[in-house]
């Protein structure tokens, strides 16, 4: 790697980990708004941070949307085989 694209990419990693400080702060004091005790062992606790940090960085907000994207067109061809396969039978007995 050269010089300048690892400046970039420490730069890059730099910002991540200030939004995730900046998020994990906004997600406590929401939860303390509205008297919910924050565990850091919750897992609700964590789906809150990443639902956070979607809605204020762009990027993961991609990464995440392709990802559910790609979930869904999965299921989705999962059932209509699923269903295909089903009309198929019941249309030959």
């Amino acid at each position: 790697m050269n010089k300048h694209h690892a400046k970039t990419k420490e730069n890059k990693i730099t910002q991540v980990i200030l939004l995730e400080i900046f998020c994990f702060s906004v997600v406590v004091a929401l939860l303390d708004s509205i008297s919910i005790q924050p565990s850091i062992t919750s897992i609700y606790f964590y789906l809150l941070l990443l639902l956070v940090t979607v809605l204020i960085y762009k990027p993961f907000r991609l990464i995440i949307g392709r990802g559910i994207s790609f979930v869904s067109r999965f299921l989705f061809s999962i059932i209509k085989s699923f269903y295909t396969t089903a009309i198929s039978f019941i249309l030959h007995k």
